[in-house]
Order: structure tokens, then C-alpha cells, then sequence
């Protein structure tokens, strides 16, 4: 073969592999890791509604005297409220439905399971009867740790560590809320008992 004709076959085959092979391959990915970012932007934005609209609640509570003495603020203040309840469900309720987008995404099993964890845990407390101060504070309590874990600077390792345990106990504090005379359900037996 002249050299020639390998100087020419060479590039061209390689263009034609890069062309119907490499290339593709490289889209698909980027159209991948694209979505991947896109679906934590929107769970780093559901976290921060909830952040917001638990601080709006904890701090502007209705009290009975305004009711009293000016009822038309006050319902308008109720409504305002209401309307941030209603951003907290509509967060939670997006990050259970779109859970597969965002928590799949992360690399390891540690940050799998507290997305898993926060959005199950989230949501409950916001179905739950507590009251709304409550749901708030504990919203916040585990929204907080949750944005420091995944969307603070990577460098502040110290703040990313403490937040670790601060979720952990928030998640534990939900148990408390429980009443002492909650019913758990009886273990299964393990094999059929005879009938009597």
C-alpha cells in the first residue's frame, strides 16, 4: 500500500469512528449529566422554599389579641400564612413524586439515603397533626443540615461534618413529637401457630 494512500485512509477511518461512535456516546452523556444538575438545582431550590417558608411561619405567628382588635389583618395575615403551608406541601410533594431525578444522582450510598431519609421524613412531618409552628421548626430542622450537606462549598468541611449529626438528631427529634401511647404494630409471627 502506498504511504500515500494510509496517509489518507487513516484519518478518514478515524474521523468515521469518532463520527458514528465517540461522538454519541459523548451527547448522550452530557445530555445525562445535564439533567443530573438540573434535577439537584430543583432539589436545592424545594430546599430553600422549605427553609423560607418555615422562618416566614416561625416568625409571624397570628395572635388571638390582633384578632380582636384588627380581624381584617388578621385574616389577611391567616391567608399569607396559609399560602406558605401550602408552599411547604407543594415542596414536599414534589420532592417524593421527583425523588428517582435528584437522589440518584449522588455518588455515595451515605448520600443517597439522607436525600431518601429528608424527603420521606419531610413530607410526613407536613402530613403530620402537629401544629404549624411545629411542622415548621422541624421542616427547618431538617431542611437546614440537608442544604449545608449538599449545596454548601465543598471546602467548608467543618460545616458539612457538624451538619451530618444535626440531621441525624433533627430526625431523631421527630420521634418526640410522637405520643407515648402510640401503637406499634405487633411482629409477625415467624411460623403458623396452631389453632387452639
Amino acid at each position: 500500500m502506498h504511504p500515500w494512500i494510509s496517509g489518507i485512509l487513516l484519518p478518514a477511518a478515524t474521523a468515521l469512528f469518532i463520527g458514528l461512535v465517540i461522538t454519541p456516546r459523548l451527547e448522550a452523556r452530557n445530555k445525562r449529566v445535564r439533567l443530573a444538575h438540573e434535577a439537584r438545582d430543583e432539589f436545592s431550590r424545594r430546599v430553600l422554599v422549605i427553609l423560607s417558608a418555615s422562618a416566614r411561619l416561625r416568625e409571624t405567628p397570628v395572635p388571638d389579641s390582633l384578632a380582636e382588635q384588627r380581624p381584617a389583618l388578621a385574616e389577611r395575615l391567616t391567608a399569607e400564612r396559609d399560602r406558605w403551608v401550602e408552599q411547604l406541601d407543594e415542596a414536599t410533594r414534589y420532592m417524593v413524586d421527583h425523588m428517582e431525578t435528584f437522589g440518584l444522582s449522588y455518588a455515595t450510598e451515605r448520600g443517597r439515603d439522607i436525600v431518601g431519609r429528608f424527603v420521606i421524613q419531610s413530607r410526613a412531618v407536613v402530613l403530620s397533626e402537629r401544629s404549624i409552628e411545629t411542622k415548621a421548626e422541624r421542616l427547618a430542622a431538617l431542611a437546614g443540615p440537608v442544604q449545608n450537606i449538599f449545596f454548601t462549598r465543598r471546602w467548608r468541611v467543618l460545616t458539612i461534618g457538624r451538619s451530618f449529626e444535626e440531621f441525624d438528631r433533627a430526625v431523631a427529634a421527630l420521634d418526640e413529637d410522637l405520643p407515648d401511647d402510640a401503637i406499634t404494630p405487633d411482629p409477625a409471627p415467624s411460623a403458623p401457630q396452631p389453632a387452639a
